[in-house]
């Protein structure tokens, strides 16, 4: 789009400047769209003049969540530059292949983060920028900006690339997804009705910004209304609780994984907690289980299954947040109104409504390709992105996540999806977290293995899993062989690392 893209903070604080823009939510620390403005203008012209920082350099963030992380990327944006956040959580090796990938010009970090960036950095022979630098205070992030000049929002076309956010590489090596001033408006614009998206709105973000899921999939859009984003820099499910009850801020939007919100819902004082405020739950990385969303829609919050990835838009289905029916069915919804879903099977027919079938994807708000690769080798032609998920859609046309295609495994020569099998096995009273695989078999090929946590005091035995499950899954899909764990790895997104699982406890471990 040939469109002049806007400048969130400085069109909200010509219009709305007293308001509240982002906060702290471990210090209290608040910014007005005023004071924003102002903080980006003057941090993009420390990028600037200080690091060189130019339209199209990327500027790598390692640090916890905090009300600047979203201020270095609106200076970015500002500048023309594209901001890369990056996966603390990732091993300084992984870290350092996506910084060369990147080629940034410098890494902002906080003290949390110091060491590792600074080993990253000086491995990629790349300047750095502290938040608080207390060994060299007159060149730390606040020092700077404090003298720096204020720099005035430029012209910047709808098309230009804003992002690279690197996938958590579940699948193979991180790929950077590339979004645009172009993409974030679409997806607030998917998202606008459905998710309940209007001033004033109050999004309270535990989950990390540097995944989608955190920084584009409610954050931007809410920012893009002119709304107010409070950070937590870790998840803590009884810090949140009060915040979620907390009167004088009432906070309207939040975007977890289901643990969170099993976490949360399991803390004292929910029982009585009033939640009505809550105008969007987002629930995403994983499908609910029926009874926490009933639970949490019993206390006045509006619950939403949405399915989707840092690629895809980051949203691709959504389900109303009315529709506490299908919600409990496992339902992701429908495509949002900019967006097209299509269910195919591996030649890339399109598949009948009850049949699995890939999920491929095209529309506005889908990342524009990958950081330094070809984008033919990802997207089928006519621009539809194959996202390697595996759903089936009903006649009434709702989606039902089964899977991925490299999840997938073979049973006897039948197809069977893990992530169904589990769905249909985590109600069991005795469970309390699930994952299934699939494993080398002598006779069937490969058959299926259950590593299961079981609920406290309790046990689980192979027989009375498989009973639990025969009325709903054919006996291929259901497991031939249980591991008792005491916690189930997974990755920032809540995605259980099913490889790992493999190499520790298949039958060659």
């Amino acid at each position: 789009m040939s469109h002049r893209a806007p400048d969130l903070p400085n069109f909200h604080a010509q219009r709305i400047g007293t308001a509240i823009a982002l906060s702290d939510g471990d210090t209290g620390t608040s910014y007005t769209w005023a004071a924003l403005d102002d903080r980006v203008g003057r941090i993009a012209t420390v990028l600037s003049a200080r690091f060189g920082v130019s339209p199209g350099d990327r500027v790598c963030l390692m640090t916890e969540n905090d009300p600047r992380v979203l201020e270095v990327q609106f200076a970015c944006m500002r500048l023309g530059a594209i901001f890369v956040p990056l996966n603390w959580r990732l091993a300084v090796a992984e870290l350092h292949a996506i910084v060369e990938d990147a080629q940034p010009v410098v890494i902002v970090h906080d003290s949390d983060w110091r060491p590792v960036a600074q080993e990253v950095a000086e491995k990629a022979g790349v300047p750095v920028l502290s938040w608080d630098d207390g060994a060299a205070p007159n060149a730390s992030y606040e020092s700077l900006l404090a003298d720096a000049d204020w720099l005035a929002p430029q012209d910047h076309a709808f098309d230009e690339l804003t992002h690279i956010l690197y996938t958590s590489g579940t699948t193979g090596l991180p790929k950077g997804a590339l979004s645009t001033h172009g993409t974030i408006f679409w997806q607030t614009a998917n998202l606008s009705l459905v998710s309940k998206l209007s001033r004033p709105g109050h999004m309270l973000c535990p989950i990390p910004l540097f995944h989608a899921g955190g920084l584009l999939t409610c954050a931007m859009p809410l920012l893009y209304h002119g709304g107010r984003v409070t950070t937590l820099r870790r998840f803590d499910p009884a810090v949140i609780l009060a915040k979620l009850v907390e009167p004088s801020h009432p906070v309207t939007h939040l975007s977890q994984i289901p643990a969170m919100y099993t976490a949360i819902a399991s803390q004292p004082g929910f029982e009585s907690a009033d939640l009505s405020n809550l105008r969007c739950c987002i629930i995403a990385g994983a499908i609910a289980q029926p009874e926490l969303i009933r639970t949490w829609s019993e206390h006045g919050a509006w619950m939403q299954p949405q399915y989707g990835g840092t690629e895809m838009g980051p949203c691709a289905l959504v389900l109303d947040t009315a529709d506490i029916q299908h919600a409990t069915q496992r339902s992701v919804g429908h495509p949002p109104v900019h967006s097209q879903v299509r269910l195919v099977d591996p030649s890339g027919r399109d598949v009948q409504a009850g049949q699995d079938g890939e999920i491929w994807i095209r529309g506005p708000s889908v990342a524009v390709g990958y950081w330094r690769r070809e984008k033919s080798g990802y997207f089928a032609p006519g621009d539809w992105l194959r996202t390697g998920d595996v759903a089936r859609r009903d006649a009434d046309g709702y989606h039902y996540f089964t899977g991925r295609v490299k999840e997938m495994y073979k049973s006897g020569g039948e197809n069977v999806y893990p992530a169904e099998v589990e769905l249909i096995l985590a109600p069991h009273p005795d469970i309390a977290d699930i994952a299934v695989v699939g494993i080398p078999d002598d006779r069937w090929g490969e058959v299926g293995m259950a590593v299961i946590v079981p609920a406290p005091g309790k046990t689980v035995t192979l027989e009375s899993l498989r009973e639990f499950g025969s009325t709903q899954l054919a006996r291929y899909k259901l497991p031939q062989r249980l591991v008792l764990v005491g916690e189930l790895q997974r990755n920032v997104t809540g995605k259980v690392q099913r490889q790992e699982l493999v190499k520790m406890y298949g039958p060659t471990a």
